[in-house]
């Protein structure tokens, strides 16, 4: 057996660079403490815990996933590490990729309503560099169900995603519509021509791992705080549509803020749009998807209830009004909406007015569709048990 003599890194042995890494942790308080918007309790406590989701979910994309020779499919978001507002209804998964190299993404297909590869130039945590590359959604699928698909700089036959030429990432996206029996992809990604076991570790790579994850944790919340800034630009009692530069291009994204006491209700009304999908969230001041998991905070077109008129009616608020379409506040009396639309023939605008809780019934139409408290119960039972099954 032969040894590899490993230098050592000047910025590793003198504990410079591990210094960088906590004044950069240390800096994401002002993200809490340095936000007037932030003037809660609540705010603040789910502040604290979106700092420790921002160093949970920046670790596995900088430090131990991320290698273009030997990648990884990287569940990037779960209900437990969110960030950049993503979608109660899609898993995400991520992998570097080089333009030095032709990768094989494979397996069973599944039976999600948007299923989404896309490649970009780059890494996450250089964000503004962080440009699109190509992206595709209609695969040839076999008989039994399988999908193979090329990733390379050159073009391939069949099923091929160009990807950059030299260091950059895939996005592989899975949107569900039914949670209970939509059926998840099992993939797989890897290099054509790798040999295995990948070399040792070496001090060169660990630093610069944690440089990308200091630019990381640098760049992205930054980014993010941003974007939430837009929604307070809505104008009052609607939504906003805008353009995301990192999010899906075939998506219009809605942002609005609603304003809930405990003895009101939001009600929000609009024409759905003639789209494949489309969706209604609650989201955070610091934009994550609300607990989406135990609470119903998002709605999509599949699970709205439509009144007789055609139009989807919910309510926003903080307890269960007993209406199909409720909303769950969850304590915060401002909050954040979100609004997707894919492929959407037209962009139909939200309609948000504040009513007395006590008028709710009085504000809605005759026949709104509502729901016993063991009804609500089950709903909510099969919402949190859908999470292990979709994968997320």
């Amino acid at each position: 057996m032969s040894f590899v003599a490993l230098s050592e890194h000047a910025a590793l042995s003198d504990g410079s660079l591990w210094r960088e890494v906590a004044r950069t942790v240390e800096e994401l308080q002002k993200l809490v403490h340095e936000d007037s918007r932030v003037n809660a309790p609540i705010l603040r406590a789910e502040g604290m815990r979106y700092l420790t989701r921002l160093i949970a979910g920046a670790i596995p994309l900088t430090m131990d996933g991320w290698d273009a020779d030997y990648p990884e499919l990287i569940r990037f978001v779960t209900p437990y590490i969110q960030y950049g507002i993503p979608a109660a209804d899609c898993c995400y998964h991520m992998a570097a990729v080089h333009g030095d190299h032709v990768y094989r993404l494979y397996g069973h297909r599944g039976t999600s309503r948007l299923f989404d590869v896309e490649s970009r130039e780059g890494h996450t945590a250089q964000l503004a560099a962080w440009k699109l590359v190509d992206r595709k959604c209609e695969f040839e699928v076999d008989a039994n169900g399988q999908v193979e698909i090329v990733l390379s700089a050159t073009p391939q036959p069949g099923n091929w995603v160009r990807i950059a030429e030299g260091p950059g990432s895939i996005v592989f996206r899975q949107y569900y519509y039914d949670w209970l029996h939509e059926q998840p992809a099992l993939m797989r990604i890897e290099r054509l021509g790798a040999t295995y076991p990948p070399p040792p570790l070496s001090p060169q790579r660990v630093a610069e791992r944690l440089q990308l994850l200091i630019d990381w944790l640098r760049n992205v919340p930054r980014a993010c705080q941003h974007a939430v800034r837009e929604y307070f630009e809505a104008p009052t009692g609607t939504l906003k549509f805008v353009p995301i530069d990192f999010a899906w291009a075939d998506i219009q994204y809605g942002k609005g803020v609603y304003r809930c006491a405990p003895d009101e209700a939001v009600i929000l009304e609009v024409q759905p749009p003639v789209a494949p999908y489309w969706s209604i969230q609650l989201t955070s001041h610091f934009w994550e998807a609300l607990d989406w998991n135990w609470r119903q905070t998002s709605l999509n077109g599949h699970q709205a209830v439509l009144d007789a008129d055609g139009i989807f009616r919910a309510v926003i608020a903080h307890e269960d009004p007993s209406v199909a379409n409720w909303l769950d506040a969850g304590s915060h009396e401002t909050g954040l909406i979100t609004a997707r639309y894919y492929k959407a023939a037209s962009t139909p605008q939200p309609q948000l007015r504040t009513v007395k809780l006590k008028d709710l019934a009085h504000k809605l139409p005759a026949g709104t569709a509502r729901v016993t408290a063991e009804q609500r119960q089950q709903q909510l039972r099969a919402r949190a048990a859908s999470v292990p099954r979709r994968l997320m």
